[in-house]
């Protein structure tokens, strides 16, 4: 739902294997590019930042469209109209 229509497939892997794989070939490269481990570690830092600074984006804009479904649902079940926006 993210990429649009075609990207509708949903991957049979689990979370956890998703997540393992891309971090495992992310990290390969690194190594592959930054042999040095201090240059090493400033890049990951940098990309878990990046990484993290995603991840807290997308979960506040996630429970912000949650709160708001929820809020709806109870005023439908209620019967009552929707709060003017």
């Amino acid at each position: 739902m993210l990429r649009g229509v075609a990207g509708t497939d949903i991957n049979p892997k689990s979370y956890k294997e998703r997540i393992d794989e891309v971090h495992t070939s992310v990290i390969e490269l690194i190594e592959d590019k930054f042999p040095d481990m201090a240059e090493f570690e400033e890049v990951t830092t940098k990309v878990y930042d990046y990484a993290g600074t995603c991840e807290d984006v997308y979960m506040e804009i996630g429970l912000q469209c949650g709160f708001m479904l929820a809020v709806q649902m109870l005023a439908n079940s209620q019967g009552k109209p929707e709060p003017a926006k």
